[in-house]
């Protein structure tokens, strides 16, 4: 298990990626704080960007008001606020939150199959949806997440959350027909799971064509093998932004070109779809202002080194 630090002149944020036989199942688990900033409505909002990954949010403290998909940040829009501990399914929209003062909380993040696997409920009926996890949890997982802080240490928390939930996992997964096997295990990117999922779907049931292959795929994690492969894309395009950031070589057009899109235009649309900004803005963003933190955190989980910002404002 990996814990990551983010830059102290922002929130501090904590990251951790799953021991090894997790990692089919946990995406990453993420904990951020605002506890004693004194932080201005602007760096008091959070962006989100769409995915396939379904997350359980434990606010520990504090509240958060999740605006509708699409919406930006207009400061206007109906906002929802989200229950103490909430589950949202795969979001095909990026998402604006609003923090409260001092705020602290933690968000497990799994891969859509999983989650199926540990509750029963399909992501097809989790999709954009943010519901109370008391609706949705069995009693097992919901006694897990709860007893996440228990220990009163953030890195104890995390490390009995995975102990304890291994064994469910184990047993969820194990009994689903569709795995046969302990399924793959995957690294720090979304491309091993994407992979691994299409050759399970591809040898599962009778019949094995290309459409039948995409339906059990779509069934398993709510989302057409189309969209998955774009999120994929997407995540590797924004790997590729972060070494050329680093390497101080930023060229739009030609990341554009070395992941797949036909024209630099292709590329800022993609970007706008799943996080809401272009390229441009979203490394600024990343840089600069507190808004980003689930980006920087993403990036530092990953091994990348976020250029130092400036300090927030007072």
């Amino acid at each position: 298990m990996s814990s990551i630090h983010a830059s102290h002149r922002f929130s501090p944020v904590r990251s951790w990626l799953p021991p090894w036989g997790l990692s089919a199942c946990v995406r990453a688990v993420m904990w951020r704080s605002t506890v004693g900033m004194e932080l201005t409505e602007l760096q008091r909002w959070g962006h989100y960007p769409a995915g396939p990954v379904c997350t359980i949010s434990y606010l520990l403290q504090g509240s958060i008001d999740v605006l509708a998909a699409g919406a930006g940040s207009d400061p206007f829009s109906e906002r929802q606020p989200a229950p103490r501990m909430s589950v949202m399914g795969p979001h095909s929209s990026p998402r604006s939150a609003f923090y409260g003062p001092d705020a602290e909380g933690v968000m497990l993040i799994f891969y859509p199959d999983a989650l199926w696997a540990m509750t029963g409920v399909p992501p097809q009926t989790l999709g954009d949806q943010i519901v109370d996890a008391h609706s949705v949890l069995p009693a097992a997982l919901l006694a897990v997440c709860s007893r996440l802080f228990e220990a009163g240490d953030v890195h104890q928390g995390v490390q009995r959350f995975f102990d304890e939930l291994s064994p469910i996992w184990q047993q969820r997964v194990l009994a689903l027909p569709e795995h046969g096997e302990q399924p793959v295990e995957t690294g720090q990117s979304f491309a091993p799971w994407m992979q691994a999922l299409a050759l399970r779907a591809a040898a599962t049931g009778w019949g094995r064509s290309l459409r039948q292959s995409e339906r059990r795929i779509k069934q398993w994690t709510g989302w057409s093998l189309r969209k998955l492969q774009g999120s994929v894309r997407g995540e590797a395009v924004f790997f590729a932004v972060m070494e050329a950031m680093l390497e101080e070589r930023l060229d739009w057009a030609q990341i554009a070109l070395d992941n797949g899109f036909s024209d630099q235009s292709h590329f800022i649309r993609e970007t706008r779809r799943i996080t809401g900004f272009s390229p441009e803005t979203l490394r600024h963003g990343l840089i600069h202002e507190e808004a980003f933190w689930i980006y920087r955190a993403w990036a530092q989980l990953a091994g990348y080194e976020v250029p130092a910002p400036a300090a927030l404002a007072d």
